[in-house]
């Protein structure tokens, strides 16, 4: 079906890699730390995703329902979500522990796991993608994620990742992306940043 096709394509954004990588971002410096509220802005479910280990649960807006994609996601993928409409898709998923992630991790902590998260997307493509921000921090209540946006659009559609390592340091991260399969509009900047924090709100680890 079309939709499942573009979900796929939706999940090659969420690994992209080998991306034209916008210079201006490839410094030091990094976004403001963002401090949320541990209190979701939109309704979730009650249901939670979880890891396979258990250390890691999350929660999906209303409304929203888990696609079944016949186990074409790719290596680590814990579960994919999206809108009623299609237009935005969540994925989820667990990175593969090594020496290098645990290296930038040791170096630069969460900023360190998010450099390796987008040089990983950063080796799978042909050239298609950017990295549209700074790397950055997200706090909420206790917990601390390293961010970053990019596109494969040109900065017309933008994916928001975060990534985290737990107490039992496993890496995991998550990922939002804009996707067009019926044609409909995408939701506002402000709802896809509202649907973005109320995620990341009901995550723990």
């Amino acid at each position: 079906m079309n939709h499942i096709r573009i979900i796929l394509i939706a999940l090659s954004l969420a690994t992209l890699s080998s991306c034209v990588i916008v210079k201006k971002f490839e410094t030091d410096t990094r976004e403001p730390v963002v401090k949320l509220s541990p209190k979701p802005i939109v309704p979730m479910q009650e249901e939670v995703i979880r890891s396979s280990e258990g250390d890691m649960i999350v929660t999906i807006p209303k409304e929203w329902f888990y696609v079944d994609l016949d186990n074409k996601t790719s290596e680590g993928t814990i579960a994919v979500a999206t809108n009623n409409d299609y237009s935005l898709t969540a994925v989820f998923k667990q990175l593969t522990t090594n020496s290098e992630l645990d290296r930038n991790y040791k170096e630069d902590r969460e900023v360190g796991i998010a450099k390796y998260s987008y040089s990983q997307k950063a080796n799978k493509t042909g050239g298609a993608c950017q990295l549209t921000s700074k790397y950055g921090i997200i706090e909420a209540g206790n917990l601390k994620y390293g961010s970053y946006r990019y596109s494969n659009t040109g900065g017309a559609l933008t994916a928001r990742t975060v990534v985290f390592r737990t107490n039992i340091n496993n890496y995991y991260e998550f990922t939002l992306i804009p996707t067009d399969i019926k044609g409909m509009s995408f939701p506002s900047e402000i709802d896809q940043e509202n649907i973005f924090k109320s995620i990341i709100a009901t995550l723990k680890y």
